[in-house]
């Protein structure tokens, strides 16, 4: 279990600010833009990994095995698919109500 959590610490990504500072010299600022996205975007992927990371570690304090422990996690995620499917759903028929009955 402790290999998982090394990868997943290992996948953090870091934004090199220095590097995008440099960059929005040249481009009068308007590199400001992607880097507000790179930066956005690494810590949405970080976001991810550390709940991940806490999800093994909340199941392993409670002296699940690393089977049941991904088995848990699995069941999460699957979870977590199928309320994002439904509140989906649920904003799709909410739009198609409000322009039907306009």
């Amino acid at each position: 279990m402790n290999e998982k959590l090394f990868l997943l610490e290992t996948q953090k990504k870091k934004t090199n600010h220095i590097l995008h500072l440099l960059l929005c010299i040249p481009t009068f600022g308007l590199w400001l833009f992607v880097w507000a996205a790179v930066m956005r975007s690494n810590d949405s992927h970080n976001a991810k990994l550390s709940k991940e990371m806490s999800s093994i570690v909340h199941y392993k304090s409670q002296g699940l095995s690393d089977t049941e422990t991904f088995q848990r996690i699995k069941l999460d995620k699957a979870n977590a698919d199928v309320y994002r499917g439904r509140v989906i759903f649920v904003l799709l028929v909410v739009v198609f109500l409000y322009f039907y009955l306009r």
